[in-house]
């Protein structure tokens, strides 16, 4: 099952279900992707899963970036229902940890490597489970 589909039976659910809210999150991350469907000059196919992915991504990203405009409240608590709902349908990021592993086989195997060399090495490597962010803290960590 696509992402697409899989967003769209879990929209069908929570609508069988009355969960407006849910409803409302769905709806809008499938708008999203039709945005970047009909943005790209899409040949009229829909997004294969990882166009899908990235969009699900670039939505959640937006929304946690917006988390610090808002005061504590009933705005800030849709928003992390929001970000619950899309990291739901997005892979699992490594923890610390399993970073922390990737980065000392890659940096044993580049000895000598600077910054540039070992996080590029280390999030290709990692793939859709890496955290740009996690990756430059233990990098900069394990090189003090």
């Amino acid at each position: 099952m696509s992402v697409k589909e899989k967003l769209s039976a879990d929209m069908k659910d929570a609508m069988r279900a009355k969960d407006k809210k849910t409803t409302s999150v769905l709806r809008m991350i499938l708008s999203e992707m039709q945005y970047a469907k009909t943005a790209a000059g899409s040949d009229g196919n829909d997004l294969d899963d990882a166009s899908a992915l990235k969009v699900i991504a670039a939505y959640n990203k937006r929304l946690k970036k917006s988390l610090g405009d808002y005061p504590d409240g009933e705005k800030k608590d849709a928003i992390v229902f929001e970000m619950g709902i899309a990291e739901r349908y997005l892979p699992k990021k490594a923890s610390e940890q399993e970073v922390r592993q990737v980065v000392e086989k890659v940096m044993a195997a580049n000895e000598g490597a600077h910054f540039g060399v070992i996080m590029k090495t280390v999030l290709a490597e990692l793939g859709d489970a890496g955290d740009g962010a996690i990756v430059s803290k233990v990098i900069k960590g394990l090189q003090a």
